[in-house]
């Protein structure tokens, strides 16, 4: 089988290729790493190539499944890791120079649990330093470029797990999110960005950017591949303190596309902002929902005009408290955009911190009457397309204070509420660049948004489209 064909494929397909041992890990590792060799220079997007250990952990792969010792749908298949997450023994760089050749001894909660599934760490992808940015362009390693034209950013701050998926540098990476740094770079490179609810998967042995808002998440091709990759590494995790003492549900096996009857609420007023284009794929998507038995209902939630404000005063708040004693130490090896986030942090008072919360106590309980009335909330993810890299790079302009400051309403509310969200391709503008819808639910229904997401995969092809770097 051509490296092409494989690399082609979705999850399901490759883990049940790789299982049924009509192609061996080690044929599909060594294609992602010839892939990841062609594009990574134009690309950017790892920070870290583990090529030895990648095919020592293939090879062995391969002996395990021969033998009969099958670990599940990601055995002998090629992940990548934003470097946030601590990988025991490769370098974990933060995207950051005050840790450019820090190499820990222990692997994060997400890291144990993709080496326990068998899953091959191809390497660690990078991002905005600490996490602290909607660009990826603020990287002490440089910026990523985005596969479907490399003179526009990817999106960030997880902007190298995105790029990778999007240029089939492996079916599946993990990343995180503070503000929308899945959702967005997902939108912007044309793949499905799923963020849990908060405490659903651990973020044990990964650096922090807010400790209220921080969540790991994960980028594939299709809904059911999230699915795969989510059941992996979700779970309760007790050295996490936000982490759910809850059963964990298996969500590929659960996964539904029947729709008929879901109540999805549109925030009308949010498309004030988009441009046509993404404005016109946004009403596409719907009608899809409503061809599949959705019913829409618009309604408006006013406090959400507070959300992208309350939640960057709470992240940079939280954020200079994470950072006061590295910043005090290295304050002149930071990225200066990242420097200036967190100075402006560390002259937040506890008294204005605990205004904010109070503001988001009230947007919470807002959204929570709200979906007593919807089940899932759908805004376009982006009010754009992804912008040029010259204007992330930049820092100045409504354009770039738009990608840089992460100062939008739509994307930040998920994730300041801990609110399960996706996203998923709805279209290609006239630029030949990805649109995304994003779909939030309701806290702990997870399993809601995925369905509502695969049934509009079911009716739609957007997901199969492929960039020509």
């Amino acid at each position: 089988m051509a490296d092409g064909d494989v690399l082609a494929m979705n999850l399901t397909d490759l883990s049940w290729l790789i299982a049924s041992k009509k192609v061996s890990a080690s044929e599909v590792v060594s294609a992602a790493l010839a892939r990841l060799d062609q594009f990574e220079p134009q690309l950017n997007a790892f920070i870290t190539v583990d090529r030895d250990g990648a095919l020592a952990q293939a090879k062995r792969a391969d002996e395990e499944i021969t033998r009969g010792a099958y670990r599940g749908p990601l055995h002998g298949v090629p992940v990548s890791i934003k470097d946030l997450f601590e990988t025991a023994g490769m370098r974990t760089t933060g995207g950051s120079k005050i840790f450019a050749d820090w190499i820990p001894e222990h692997d994060s909660a997400l890291a144990e649990k993709l080496k326990a599934a068998g899953a091959i760490n191809l390497g660690k992808t990078n991002l905005d330093e600490f996490g602290h940015g909607g660009t990826s362009t603020l990287s002490h390693f440089g910026p990523v470029h985005n596969p479907w034209n490399v003179e526009r950013i990817a999106g960030g701050s997880s902007g190298g797990s995105a790029a990778a998926v999007a240029a089939g540098i492996g079916p599946l990476s993990y990343g995180t999110e503070t503000g929308s740094s899945v959702r967005r770079p997902a939108s912007y490179c044309g793949v499905v960005g799923f963020k849990p609810t908060f405490g659903i998967i651990s973020r044990t042995g990964s650096f922090r950017g807010a400790w209220s808002q921080d969540h790991a998440g994960l980028f594939a091709r299709s809904v059911k591949d999230i699915c795969l990759g989510l059941d992996v590494v979700a779970g309760f995790d007790r050295r996490d303190p936000a982490s759910v003492p809850q059963e964990t549900p298996q969500y590929a096996a659960r996964l539904d596309s029947n729709i008929k009857g879901l109540k999805i609420g549109v925030l009308r007023n949010f498309l004030e902002s988009v441009t046509p284009n993404v404005k016109t794929a946004f009403e596409a998507a719907l009608k899809v929902f409503a061809s599949a038995g959705a019913e829409l209902v618009d309604f408006d939630v006013p406090e959400l005009r507070y959300a992208a404000m309350t939640s960057n005063f709470t992240s940079s708040a939280e954020s200079g408290g994470i950072n006061r004693i590295w910043f005090r130490q290295h304050a002149h090896d930071y990225v200066p955009h990242v420097a200036r986030g967190i100075a402006v942090g560390l002259t937040i008072s506890a008294s204005e911190y605990l205004t904010a919360q109070r503001a988001r106590q009230r947007i919470r309980e807002a959204v929570r009457a709200a979906y007593d009335k919807v089940a899932i909330i759908a805004t376009p993810t982006t009010s754009r397309i992804a912008p040029l890299l010259s204007e992330g790079l930049k820092g100045n302009g409504d354009d770039a204070r738009h990608v840089s400051t992460n100062h939008s309403n739509m994307l930040r509310f998920p994730s300041m509420l801990g609110l399960p969200g996706c996203s998923l391709p709805i279209g290609i503008s006239p630029e030949n660049m990805p649109m995304g819808v994003q779909l939030v639910g309701k806290w702990f229904t997870d399993q809601t948004v995925l369905n509502a997401a695969a049934a509009y995969q079911n009716e739609t092809d957007w997901h199969t489209k492929r960039p020509k770097i």
